[in-house]
């Protein structure tokens, strides 16, 4: 006989305490010693014909015992679901409260199984979802933006020049550095074989200034003062110089444009701007995206097992680790430099975690009325795309 007593837990997780009678028992024990008694020799006895109590010694009560309540756990659980009518989400918690007897005939087995499961999801009428973005801007591109990729565009297929004189701005260094605050070694201000450009903006326009006016061989040190208003630290900087050049930018020109399959330079200036315009478009279409999505999670109603929040929070920890790995950073290291632990990561995780989860579910529940394949790889952005579809009507 089994018995089975639920317990409703809030967040769509239940309780199941399962006993197990003495009878049901009985026939766990006579499987797990039919399993394992053929593989037990016993001394004066062929293979599998010792005595039961002889063969029970050999094999260890212990090792029994587990086999048994495998079994049994395996078994019971799974018939405690299908009575339940339940469908867990993720691998139960077992907490055994009670065994008796294994390996007689009196044995029972008490467990209470924590069971999580799909949630309730209730989404409101996203058909009338409204969104502050505006549905169709006109994108206007300045000059000064099409000057900056023009530039950036220069300097990527700059000439460097060596030369013997002092730095200027717009003259490019090579520098071995090193950060220190009250004769710390700061990891994340110091590097070797450094290239910048001065004036580029790469470092902080004071660090770049100090720059100026160096030869190659020259060593120099300066204080400055960084980190936030209300936290300002100073720290000390060594600067080697290791090489200096002089950028030799190319001409603005139509040989130039033809570098990049435009055949003049007023042709390579609209195809910038054109560029520069899809990529303005599709920045606001992910903010209208954002703000769909914050106002569908306003108006959908579901309790978020622990379970789920949790597999986010360790996907995106884990997210983390693969970024520091693609930089060659030791992941103790990129927690150093954010002065947090992989559990403060944890907690600060927890509520974009559970949002993410229930962003999930919501769209799950949009992507069934609107009748998608939930199996297809671009289902996600199908189901977003049909929300706009109706935010933007």
């Amino acid at each position: 006989m089994l018995e089975i007593t639920r317990k409703d837990l809030g967040k769509a997780t239940v309780s199941l305490d399962v006993k197990i009678s003495s009878d049901l028992m009985k026939g766990f024990f006579t499987r797990a010693y039919n399993n394992l008694a053929p593989a037990v020799e016993v001394k004066g006895f062929r293979k599998g014909n010792a005595p039961q109590k002889l063969t029970i010694a050999a094999i260890g009560e212990n090792r029994l015992a587990q086999e048994i309540i495998d079994l049994a756990l395996q078994e019971t659980y799974l018939e405690a679901l299908k009575k339940e009518n339940l469908n867990p989400i993720s691998s139960p918690k077992i907490d055994i409260k009670m065994l008796k007897d294994l390996t007689t005939e009196t044995a029972e087995l008490e467990y209470v199984a924590e069971i999580a499961t799909m949630p309730e999801v209730k989404v409101g009428d996203y058909k009338k979802i409204k969104i502050k973005s505006k549905k169709n801007p006109d994108f206007k591109v300045a000059e000064a933006e099409i000057e900056k990729v023009l530039t950036h565009l220069q300097r990527q297929h700059a000439e460097f020049k060596d030369i013997d004189r002092p730095t200027k701005m717009g003259d490019r260094v090579e520098i071995d550095f090193t950060g220190m605050e009250r004769g710390v070694i700061l990891e994340n201000l110091s590097s070797k074989n450094y290239p910048i450009i001065i004036g580029s903006g790469v470092i902080v326009p004071e660090f770049e200034a100090n720059l100026v006016g160096l030869k190659k061989g020259d060593e120099k040190e300066f204080t400055l003062e960084m980190g936030p208003e209300k936290d300002k630290k100073k720290v000390n900087f060594k600067v080697n110089v290791l090489d200096t050049k002089e950028v030799i930018l190319p001409k603005l020109d139509d040989q130039f444009s033809q570098k990049f399959q435009q055949n003049t330079f007023a042709e390579l200036k609209k195809a910038i701007e054109a560029d520069i315009q899809k990529q303005k478009e599709i920045v606001h279409r992910q903010t209208q995206e954002g703000e769909a999505i914050d106002e569908l999670v306003k108006m959908t109603k579901a309790e978020i097992p622990d379970v789920l929040t949790e597999q986010e929070i360790h996907r995106m920890i884990d997210d983390l680790k693969q970024r520091a790995q693609m930089i060659n950073m030791p992941f103790e290291q990129y927690l150093a430099q954010l002065k947090k632990t992989e559990e403060d990561l944890h907690k600060d995780f927890h509520d974009q975690a559970e949002k993410t989860v229930k962003v999930g579910l919501a769209l799950g529940e949009i992507a069934k009325a609107e009748k998608l394949d939930l199996k297809d790889p671009e289902v996600g952005k199908k189901v977003i795309a049909k929300l706009l579809e109706y935010v933007l009507k």
